[in-house]
């Protein structure tokens, strides 16, 4: 009975698989295959335009929107500083004897103009921005009043009402314009580190999306191809294998491109723009402490706040190891392999900890020891005027010959600008290069010459070439046709 038993199970089992060989035949398999290559082939496509697309909505949001309005921000902050140390610096002497000052106080007057322009032309987080922008405009009138009524007053040789005007100047000035600029600032910055972060967070699930989709095609066809292999008896379908290798080069190439992508942009955002930040947050704070240079001469009565508020800055610049001064630390940092330098601190300590760039040591090297020259002519200029020498201090202060302060600041002012072009070209370029791996690229035709619009970065316009798009559409087309061909050979074997 157990044999018999045996036997019946025997006879089923191969009864099965002759069902199962009548209800899938290899016609079917092939078809299924064909409409799987097809569908999967689409779902590549669609998740790797999703991912260059989101690609490129993170590189224009750091670098064609939230980028541009802090470096503008920036240079709002620069100009308000300039624009009240020229002021002070015209104020301190009899009207007409600083011709140099009103000049440089004009062009910045212009070039706030141009600057707010651009802030409201690009405004991208919505009333946070706006308010801001309103407020500058406004006050701005405000401040330029007041420094009108104290020329008035200097013309008339009134040092009280000079100083009434002046101080009320100043007070819009460092209570109203300086902290609007550093809001309008601290808005964009948010929306760029909030961006850049997103992005970062994304970028690996993007990838990895973008992998298994375009692996999917890579999988489907090798399991065809085995399938022709051990069901029919074939060797490689020569149909089959170009399908293949299409979906290999399209794995590359969209592979190569997110990464491209996500690369250049970190190149820009932590490389370049995390040392343009300082750069430039450290540029503004020196142009308001150089106003407190001109202030401290100008309103004697409250020197000692002026001088605080000038030391108070230098420290948000620069700390200086006490067992060292600005020529020695240079030096130290002359050396290739020094990053950091114990009690060294401020804004140019984050530049030093984040070289970088070819020739951006040297340049920083440069930029410290200029930015000690100023330092120690401020000290002079303080010893003078406590040792009732205040026409020398204010000539040392307002001179613009090799030893007095405007020309030592200029010196740094060059310098600066040299350790600051360096970030700022890499920052440019590299979003250049992230844009070019997803298939846009410089619009030549509408960049302007206006160093305001470049300095900014409002001048760059892209145009999307559809590079990616037409060639993974391509790609995917081929792997479609090529898989219909090589499958159609077997089937009309059956017909």
């Amino acid at each position: 009975m157990s044999q018999i038993t045996s036997n019946s199970h025997s006879r089923k089992k191969p009864s099965s698989i002759a069902n199962w060989q009548t209800k899938f035949t290899t016609p079917q398999i092939l078809r299924w295959g064909l409409y799987l290559v097809w569908g999967v082939s689409l779902l590549a496509l669609g998740t790797a335009n999703q991912a260059v697309k989101m690609q490129r909505d993170a590189i224009e949001t750091i670098g064609k929107n939230t980028a541009p309005s802090v470096l503008t921000a920036q240079r709002i902050k620069d100009s308000l500083a300039d624009l009240d140390a020229n002021a002070a610096n015209e104020l301190l002497v009899k009207p007409g004897e600083n011709p140099e000052a009103v000049k440089e106080y004009r062009k910045r007057q212009e070039k706030l103009s141009k600057l707010l322009a651009l802030a409201a032309e690009n405004i991208t987080e919505g009333d946070a921005e706006r308010q801001q922008i309103r407020t500058l405009i406004l006050s701005l009138g405000d401040y330029m009043t007041q420094i009108e009524r104290a020329r008035l007053a200097n013309e008339r040789g009134d040092s009280r009402s000079l100083l009434e005007a002046y101080r009320k100047a100043a007070n819009i000035l460092d209570s109203i314009l300086l902290p609007a600029a550093e809001q309008l600032q601290k808005v964009n910055l948010e929306s760029l580190d909030r961006a850049y972060i997103s992005q970062k967070a994304r970028s690996a699930n993007l990838l990895f999306l973008a992998v298994i989709g375009n692996l999917l095609p890579l999988v489907v066809l090798g399991l065809l191809q085995l399938f022709l292999y051990h069901r029919m008896r074939r060797n490689l379908n020569p149909y089959l294998l170009g399908a293949t290798l299409c979906a290999i080069v399209f794995f590359f190439y969209i592979t190569n491109a997110l990464n491209a992508a996500s690369y250049h942009l970190k190149v820009a955002k932590e490389d370049a723009f995390n040392s343009l930040l300082p750069l430039r947050q450290a540029r503004a704070i020196a142009y308001s402490a150089n106003a407190d240079e001109s202030r401290y001469l100008l309103d004697r009565e409250l020197a000692p706040q002026h001088e605080r508020n000038f030391v108070e800055k230098m420290a948000k610049i620069v700390v200086i190891p006490g067992n060292l001064n600005f020529e020695s630390l240079a030096k130290e940092f002359k050396q290739s392999n020094v990053k950091d330098v114990a009690g060294f601190s401020g804004l140019f300590a984050e530049e030093f900890a984040n070289i970088t760039f070819s020739g951006e040591r040297d340049a920083a090297v440069e930029m410290l020891s200029a930015f000690g020259v100023y330092v120690n002519i401020d000290k002079q200029i303080r010893s003078l005027a406590n040792s009732g020498k205040k026409a020398e201090a204010i000539a040392l202060c307002t001179g613009n010959d090799r030893g007095q302060s405007n020309w030592a600041f200029q010196q740094f002012l060059k310098q600066h600008q040299d350790v600051t072009e360096i970030n700022f070209t890499a920052f440019t370029t590299n979003l250049d290069r992230g844009f070019q791996s997803v298939g846009y690229v410089p619009d030549k035709s509408k960049q302007s010459s206006d160093d305001i619009l470049q300095g900014a970065m409002l001048d760059r316009a892209f145009k999307n070439t559809y590079q990616v798009e037409i060639f993974s559409l391509g790609l995917i087309s081929a792997i479609a046709i090529l898989t219909f061909l090589g499958l159609n050979l077997r089937l009309k074997e059956y017909s």
